[in-house]
């Protein structure tokens, strides 16, 4: 890749996320990224402290297409269009999605998404105290969802084995009936529990 320009913050950034959806996480690292920018590693130092700090940066420009829908959506709505959005943004970058789900970004565009699921939550009727412990908990289960999401998807070998430990339980339910681990049709179960149970808690 040429370099671009001038090297800044913003650049370095979405270079390393281009990187990261040819090459995947492996290539991740300030000497790859740097190769890749035509400069030495320690010019990517001058910008970001270390990789975290540069991965970071590198998570929150992931979810620049990620959208809230704004107040005029329903509170719940809006809760499950912000979560479903990071959760499909990050997994449309497969070198930053690990990044996005062990350390949820704070930037410009983590914030901002942020600001929307507490706006939301206090739609719900919650206290401010429990917007932010429910958030905490959305953004929990969003993280472990993702974290799945980039290692299976699938029924695999091992949904297989689990199907029938479950089905082979005394009175145990029917183990064909569980989701594929990581899929979309796992997560919007869950999702669905947790708002459920955060209307439940907004009416107490």
């Amino acid at each position: 890749m040429a370099r671009p320009a001038r090297l800044t913050p913003a650049a370095i950034a979405a270079a390393a996320l281009r990187l990261g959806d040819r090459e995947g996480a492996a290539a991740m690292s300030m000497r790859r990224i740097a190769a890749d920018l035509d400069c030495d590693p320690m010019a990517l130092y001058r910008h970001f402290a270390d990789r975290e700090a540069l991965l970071d940066a590198v998570a929150d420009a992931a979810l620049a297409d990620a959208r809230d829908p704004g107040p005029a959506t329903p509170w719940d709505e809006r809760v499950r269009a912000i979560t479903f959005a990071i959760r499909s943004s990050a997994l449309r970058h497969p070198g930053i999605a690990a990044h996005v789900a062990a350390r949820p970004p704070l930037g410009e565009n983590g914030r901002r998404l942020g600001a929307g699921l507490f706006a939301a939550l206090a739609e719900a009727g919650l206290a401010p105290a429990d917007v932010v412990r429910s958030s905490q908990a959305l953004i929990a289960y969003l993280a472990a969802a993702l974290a799945m999401s980039v290692q299976a998807g699938s029924r695999d070998a091992r949904w297989e084995q689990v199907s029938h430990a479950v089905a082979g339980l005394p009175d145990g339910p029917p183990g064909e009936e569980m989701f594929a681990v990581g899929s979309e049709e796992q997560f919007e179960y869950g999702l669905r529990l947790l708002i459920n149970g955060i209307r439940a808690e907004a009416a107490t």
